[in-house]
């Protein structure tokens, strides 16, 4: 049973990072998301980096809770399994797409389909807003590809000096 709540937790945070990514962060909560589709030359602390730490937060929280709460035990499995998400998402969003720790160059090709959806979303700031399990309708796939822009840093480590970001949906990206 322990092994069935860890992966409905995982599975079930893609849907809850795709409401609050949606409705939160592209939402009332723009104001400290918008730092991270601002471009910025160097990785480094960002005010989106709250929100994932509000989700530590939770887990944290579910695991003294339910190591400490008679009755309450389930939350450890559970919070196992937003603890795994929020790794995989640490690792695939900012370590993988965004560069933010520059040691890291390699190129995985199972995550480049991911790579490319998050592209989309902050070519236009809109769908797809999961990460793990993103949904990229055929259309909207078709219209980034006629899109010369990336950006995403280059993988080896090199940045430029407009390394990451997004360009205004209205303004053509800069080359």
């Amino acid at each position: 049973m322990a092994v069935v709540l860890a992966v409905a937790a995982f599975v079930g945070m893609e849907a809850l990072v795709y409401v609050s990514h949606r409705f939160l962060m592209h939402g009332p909560g723009m104001p400290i998301h918008k730092s991270h589709h601002q471009r910025r030359p160097e990785p480094g602390f960002e005010a989106n980096d709250f929100y994932p730490l509000m989700g530590s937060a939770v887990a944290m929280s579910a695991f003294a809770v339910g190591l400490n709460v008679g009755g309450l035990a389930p939350l450890v499995p559970m919070a196992v399994g937003l603890t795994l998400y929020g790794a995989a998402y640490f690792f695939v969003h900012d370590v993988y797409i965004h560069r933010r720790l520059p040691w890291f160059g390699a190129e995985v090709p199972v995550l480049e389909r991911l790579k490319e959806a998050h592209r989309i979303h902050h070519l236009w700031a809109g769908e797809p807003y999961g990460m793990l399990f993103p949904v990229v309708p055929a259309a909207l796939r078709q219209r980034a590809a006629e899109v010369d822009y990336d950006p995403f840093p280059p993988s080896g480590g090199r940045r430029s000096a407009l390394a990451r970001g997004s360009a205004p949906s209205q303004v053509p990206a800069e080359r």
